[in-house]
This record gives structure tokens, sequence and C-alpha cells, in this order.
């Protein structure tokens, strides 16, 4: 069964947040820089990238993040690669910081999937839950933090109009950003997918698509009024969803952390922010109202799309007269939000 996942973040936003330091950071990458497929379901290069923070003495950057772009289209003679069908995957996260222990895949908030898409920055940590932070016991100490991800490439039917033995070349720029959206740095990569002898049979071909777009990846519900509290807030991003189908789907969000968090410490309960996706196409599809929550919760119901993307407008809100709002510590609050479709 095929699943397409998006991620993106969602943040309540009190007060504005303390500036992190990281004149220290340094930011670098490796790869295995091959991949060979020979069946049709597919292959993945396992850790085929590890992307890497490294400095001495005192770091602390909040709300961190990574993006991959694919710098231009992947081509071998006159065939095209079609780079929706390679995706990211996290694998491990590794390296040495005071206070310990390194955050995991999960507790930094990273996607499970993630697609290219030519010529747009990915977001392949849309916006770290976790910062990266060092306060060492010895004098310019050491920090380390590296993550692992496997290369992913998709099986089909699409896989048998290439020659055995082609070579596709991709090039890739990864890019890190502190939390005003300055670059940390630049590293990139060209890596090599070699068509060997395909065998086996093609994988079902129930085809899925969904993206969060740029405008809404990282949303903000700004609560900086008295009104603002006593008769609830709310944001909305136009077409801030795109889903297509060639079967009856679903469309299913949850939370990749527990809770709302901020950068010191605090928290807020999920179900204070409720989503709504509002169509915008007019086709006949069942959109649910639902408080955020860890567990997985379906917010559209539709079926086959005729190949056309179906598109939704994002929006967050707040209650009127919320108690926990009133009572909590103003603070940049965030959270990880995984839009995954599904078939029926």
């Amino acid at each position: 069964m095929n699943r397409w996942i998006w991620i993106t973040a969602i943040g309540m936003l009190l007060i504005n947040s303390r500036a992190g330091y990281a004149q220290n950071l340094r930011f670098s990458s490796w790869s295995n820089n091959y991949l060979q497929l020979t069946s049709y379901s597919g292959n993945t290069a396992a850790d085929a990238f590890t992307l890497r923070f490294e400095a001495n003495g005192d770091i602390d950057v909040p709300l961190w993040k990574i993006s991959v772009r694919l710098k231009q289209a992947i081509v071998s003679d006159s065939y095209v690669f079609p780079e929706t069908k390679i995706g990211f995957q996290p694998s491990a996260t590794t390296g040495q910081m005071e206070p310990g222990p390194v955050p995991t895949v999960t507790q930094i908030g990273i996607p499970g999937d993630s697609r290219l898409s030519q010529g747009q920055e990915v977001f392949i940590v849309p916006q770290s839950a976790v910062s990266l932070h060092h306060s060492p016991s010895a004098p310019n100490g050491y920090y380390d933090l590296q993550i692992r991800y496997n290369l992913v490439v998709e099986g089909g039917r699409y896989l048998s109009q290439f020659r055995s033995w082609m070579n596709f070349y991709i090039p890739l720029e990864f890019k890190a950003y502190d939390e005003h959206n300055n670059v940390i740095g630049i590293t990139e990569h060209t890596y090599q997918l070699q068509i060997g002898q395909l065998s086996g049979n093609f994988p079902s071909e129930e085809q899925f698509a969904i993206k969060v777009s740029a405008n809404a990846v990282n949303g903000t519900l700004n609560l900086s009024s008295l009104s603002d509290y006593v008769n609830g807030t709310r944001v909305e991003y136009e077409n801030g969803l795109s889903v297509k189908a060639n079967t009856g789907y679903q469309v299913v969000v949850r939370s990749l952390q527990p809770s709302f968090s901020s950068a010191s410490g605090n928290t807020l309960p999920l179900q204070t922010v409720s989503l709504l996706l509002q169509p915008v196409t007019g086709h006949a599809v069942s959109v649910f109202r639902i408080y955020l929550n860890a567990v997985s919760q379906m917010v559209v119901r539709g079926e086959d799309t005729q190949g056309n993307y179906e598109y939704f407008n994002i929006i967050y809100a707040t209650e009127p007269n919320d108690e926990t709002l009133v009572k909590a510590t103003p603070d940049l609050y965030i959270t990880t939000l995984q839009y995954e479709i599904i078939p029926l």
C-alpha cells in the first residue's frame, strides 16, 4: 500500500523568543554517492547521507531546519528520471554533547519520508523541536550531531522505460538555517543512480501525492493582544495543501511530539489548536475539524481526483477564553505535524 507523507510545523507565538548563538557552528555532510536498481520494486541505500553539525564551546540554536534542493532535472541521454520517486528517510542520530543524550529522530521532529521536487527546497527538518545546544564542562568542548538518512527509490512500472546500465546523476544541495533563517552552512553532492538488470514484478499502481505549499510549511498562530485570548485567533493558508489520488483516499494528521514545547522547556497541550482543511476546488470531499493530537486523525475523505490536484486552505485556530492559554508562560511553542494520504 502506497503512503505519501508531508511534514509541516505549527507554532504559537506568545512573545518573541530569545535569539540563539551559533558563531562556532559548522555544517557538513557525507554520502556513499551510489545506488543500483536491480528490481522493479525499487531499492534503498542505507545511510546514504550523513548531515552533521559541529562546534567548539557554547552553542544554543532553537528552531533550526535543513532543506534539500534538486538543482536540475535527473537526465540520462533523453530520459528523465522522475524526482518524486526519490525520498529521504531518517535512520538514526548520533554524536556527543553536554548535556546529553543525543536527541532522537522523533524528538527532533524529522519527517518519516521527504520527496524531492525539482528546483524547490524540501525541508527534511522543517523546524526542529530540539535546540542545537551545548554547555561543555571544559573550555571549547566539542559538540557533534549527526543525522543519517536512507535514500529510497520507489519501484513501479515507470522503471521499464530505462535501459540496463543507464546512469542518472542527482545534483543535490543541502542547506541548514538557524531560527532567523540565516544560513548556517551549505553542502552539495552528486548522487549516482544506476539502472541494473531489472527483475521481479511491478508493484501496485496506486498513485498518491500530497504537498504542503511553501507559504504553509511553517505555520504560526500569534496571540499578541487581549482580543486574541478572549475571542480566539486563527490563521489561514490559502491553497496550503494539495493532494492527488487515483483511488479513494483519506488524509490523516498527527503531531510528531506529544505537546507544544518551547526552547526554554515550557509546554502546552496539543488540543489548544484546531485544524480544518477547507476545500478550494469544489469537488465532493468530506472534511473534519479536529484538535491536534499525537494520534493520527482523519481530516479529509475523497475519491479519485481524475489526474488533477485537489487544493485545500489550511486553517489553524484557538478557542475563545482558553484558560490554558491565558495561564501559559509567554514563549514560542512549536510542534511538528505529519500529513499523510492513504487509500480508503
